[in-house]
């Protein structure tokens, strides 16, 4: 069974937050949470909600739609619904999903949109399905997200594991580790190093810097290495 997406609708106009819960109400892959007449009440509520997707009307007092999207944390799927077409451009700057004009009386164009975010939220709720791994710390199986990993180092007979929090000594290869990490994440770049990409600071020739930690980039790696990261 398909998972369901826990939407809210955001909109200053209350007769247009009432047609669109009668959309919604009509689309089994929704289900409405609560509707909002201000932009500034729903960031407090994205703390204690699990939401997926935000019907959000763009010009309201206080905060704008389009500045309600900057300031979110963690950004669901958000569908547009203005009464003006010249914010199309600029939405679009922000990743939504879809963007209608109100009044939203089509239905199958109501549902070519949710179908857009919704195809969306599938893609990245598989991502974060293939997110983690568990790895065996002394008896335990610890599960440990790639996001928190920010470079793998040999150790003897041991590998250790840097993360955000602290440093995880595992009985292991790197080469066992490295097989384990997805290759679009990690990159090896020394025998005795695997490092995340995206938490690099700073590369020369011969090093790169993640935190505080200044790690060597060996001859034999280097070359794929620079293929590998995104230089202008």
């Amino acid at each position: 069974m398909k998972k369901v997406m826990n939407c809210i609708a955001v909109d200053d106009d209350q007769l247009s937050l009432k047609v669109l819960e009668g959309l919604i109400a009509k689309t089994e892959m929704l289900h409405l949470l609560e509707t909002f007449s201000s932009a500034a009440d729903v960031a407090n509520a994205m703390r204690n909600k699990d939401i997926d997707l935000i019907f959000l009307d763009v010009e309201m007092p206080e905060m704008t739609g389009l500045e309600l999207i900057e300031v979110l944390d963690k950004k669901p799927q958000i569908i547009i619904v203005s009464g003006k077409s010249k914010y199309a451009l600029d939405s679009y700057n922000y990743d939504v999903a879809d963007y209608l004009l109100k009044p939203v009386k089509n239905y199958a164009r109501f549902l070519q949109a949710v179908k857009k975010a919704y195809k969306n939220f599938e893609k990245e709720a598989a991502k974060e399905a293939d997110d983690h791994v568990f790895i065996k710390v002394d008896s335990l199986l610890l599960n440990f997200n790639y996001h928190d990993i920010f470079w793998v180092e040999a150790y003897g007979d041991y590998v250790k594991i840097h993360t955000n929090q602290k440093v995880y000594t595992v009985y292991s290869t790197l080469k066992m580790v490295e097989e384990k990490l997805p290759k679009d994440d990690f990159f090896r770049v020394h025998r005795s190093y695997i490092v995340r990409v995206d938490k690099i600071k700073n590369v020369d020739q011969t090093n790169l810097q993640i935190e505080n930690k200044i790690i060597p980039i060996s001859k034999s790696y280097r070359h794929s290495f620079f293929e590998r990261i995104n230089t202008l």
